[in-house]
């Protein structure tokens, strides 16, 4: 599983590093050691066969000659500001009516979880993206709706049913997914888990430690 993962991540991030910005070349594509802990923490709380289907769709892409780290950015430029963006639109590929669907059940799915999330460590959620899309504000960040609605939609339909199996199999079992992804970034920062980051972020609130 660790070599798969490190397979997609050494895929991505050559597709992470071709991706044209407005401004030039963003600071966080030279940040390769930020760029494989959320990669990896991600990857790490999903199954062999969620991982092999998406790792097919970045080598058909690759052949194809499309960037889906591209396509991924310019889906949440669109969605976050259809009106501003609709060249953009048109040149990206079309998702087609079934994606969309099984995008938005994982999507509800996950915000469910998120609030959940939040709900039991609000400081490490709020240092994250704002939720939902009707929380974004002008030239603030991206929610995480956003942002997970333009990732989903550069998946297969495959990758995308796999995992809504898998993250419905987690739900079943009691399992909450952002828990499994945030603790793995915080574990290979250093944490040994949740309740010390959120415990670090309440002293460093109250003019304690430093990490």
């Amino acid at each position: 599983m660790e070599k798969l993962i490190d397979k997609i991540i050494e895929l991505e991030w050559m597709f992470f590093g071709l991706v044209r910005n407005e401004g030039g070349r963003a600071s966080c594509q030279d940040d390769w050691e930020t760029f494989r802990v959320m990669r990896r923490s991600q990857f790490m709380a999903w199954t062999v066969p969620v991982l092999e289907s998406w790792l097919d769709d970045l080598l058909t892409a690759r052949a194809e000659g499309r960037n889906p780290l591209t396509e991924k950015y310019g889906y949440m430029m669109c969605i976050a500001a259809p009106q501003e963006n609709r060249e953009l639109s048109e040149r990206l590929p079309a998702v087609p009516d079934e994606k969309k669907v099984i995008s938005r059940k994982i999507i509800d799915r996950l915000a469910v979880q998120n609030a959940a999330f939040a709900g039991r460590y609000p400081l490490i959620a709020g240092q994250a993206r704002p939720l939902r899309a009707e929380d974004e504000r002008e030239g603030r960040m991206i929610s995480i709706e956003t942002y997970q609605t333009g990732e989903l939609w550069t998946y297969s339909q495959r990758t995308l049913e796999l995992l809504d199996a898998h993250l419905k199999d987690l739900e079943t079992g009691g399992v909450n997914y952002p828990e499994l992804v945030i603790g793995n970034s915080l574990r290979q920062r250093g944490f040994s888990s949740l309740e010390e980051a959120e415990g670090f972020l309440a002293s460093k609130r109250n003019g304690g430690g430093s990490r």
